[in-house]
């Protein structure tokens, strides 16, 4: 039988990144994915931002995790000879003159270290609405998550890491110190699922708010717009190069389905309508579904029944932000029991008495 430390259910953005981070660590492990399931990690601009627009506050825990996240995403594209990560202008094209004067006031405020203090009357581009003028977010960017991921999926095939096939609940079984899926004896199994884990017989209960996202792949002619900038002003626009631009996103409730839908096609045309003036062509839709969270905080911990169950998830829209820094601090708990942060800690709803569907013996 193959004894491992960790098996990793999941090579979405999560599980890639703690499986590299346990790999650092001199971990064995084994990532179980089925690369035919579709997933909100491969599909995702990967755009990261330090402030939340609606309200211009600096994002939760943006000053550790930003180093955090340039250390990783350096080091992997050195691991992997790639180049997917990158430093952006994110533009803010004002929509009424109530948001400029707040981010003149905010320039002062605690979050000022990540707003620009220079605000233009017009964008370089003639094709872009902004009668109130723009600034710019400091210290954003974004990562290539599906390039990211396929590397990683090779890398870890490359390194006999990688099993690829659907996993199986009903192939696990314990021992008194070992936790067995068919013929692999581990110390743990960590679901790295994304949304998937409201399936999952043993963390199904957790208290996902699951967001439903569609994005447009347009071509856009005559735009020219640099690509080191991303613009938002109700949807975000992003370069990929040769005139195509990625355009998002939906955030959706009531339909949970992968499937892309007009309603949203409709929504994300009429928005990007209102920032550029110029005609553009829709080359691809595509739908994913965000593992978001009740309180907004993510999912990580071991189950209070099982020890040999762990959950690393809950990510949500700041995934390629909070990834990094969380897969750090769980290394470190599983490695050297040092504490997680109570605020993700999926002990916050053990305490709720809330009983297990399935039970683990």
């Amino acid at each position: 039988m193959k004894q491992i430390n960790y098996i990793i259910v999941g090579q979405g953005l999560a599980g890639t990144i703690l499986a590299q981070t346990l790999l650092k660590q001199n971990k064995s492990i084994l990532v179980i994915d089925e690369p035919a399931l579709s997933n909100a990690s491969r599909i995702a601009a990967g755009l990261y931002n330090p402030v939340v627009f609606k309200r211009l506050v600096k994002s939760w825990m943006a000053d550790e995790l930003i180093p955090c996240m340039d250390e990783f995403y350096a080091g992997a594209e050195k691991l992997l000879n790639q180049k997917f990560y990158f430093k952006k202008r994110i533009v803010k094209p004002f929509a009424e003159e109530q948001e400029r004067t707040l981010w003149e006031k905010k320039v002062n405020e605690e979050v000022g270290r990540y707003l620009s203090a220079i605000i233009f009357d017009h964008f370089q581009n003639e094709s872009i609405h902004n009668p109130l003028g723009v600034s710019e977010i400091l210290e954003g960017g974004n990562l290539n998550t599906a390039l990211f991921l396929n590397c990683f999926r090779n890398y870890f095939s490359q390194n006999d890491c990688l099993l690829e096939e659907t996993f199986d609940y009903n192939r696990v079984s314990f021992s008194e110190n070992k936790v067995v899926y068919k013929d692999i004896e581990a110390d743990k199994i960590i679901f790295c699922e994304g949304y998937k884990t409201i399936d999952n017989p043993y963390f199904s209960w957790l208290p996902f708010k699951l967001t439903k996202g569609e994005i447009l792949t347009v071509k856009i002619p005559d735009f020219k717009i640099d690509d080191e900038f991303v613009l938002n002003k109700g949807v975000f626009i992003l370069p990929l190069g040769n005139n195509i631009y990625k355009v998002g996103a939906t955030y959706e409730w009531n339909d949970l389905t992968e499937k892309t839908t007009e309603k949203g096609k409709l929504e994300l045309e009429d928005k990007l309508k209102k920032v550029i003036k110029l005609p553009f062509e829709i080359i691809d839709q595509q739908a994913g579904i965000r593992p978001t969270v009740l309180d907004r905080r993510p999912l990580i911990g071991i189950h209070s029944e099982n020890n040999k169950l762990a959950v690393f998830n809950g990510m949500g829209t700041k995934g390629v932000m909070l990834v990094p820094h969380f897969a750090n601090q769980f290394a470190d708990f599983l490695i050297n029991n040092i504490p997680l942060n109570k605020e993700v800690d999926i002990d916050r709803f053990n305490k709720s008495g809330v009983k297990l569907e399935r039970r683990l013996s």
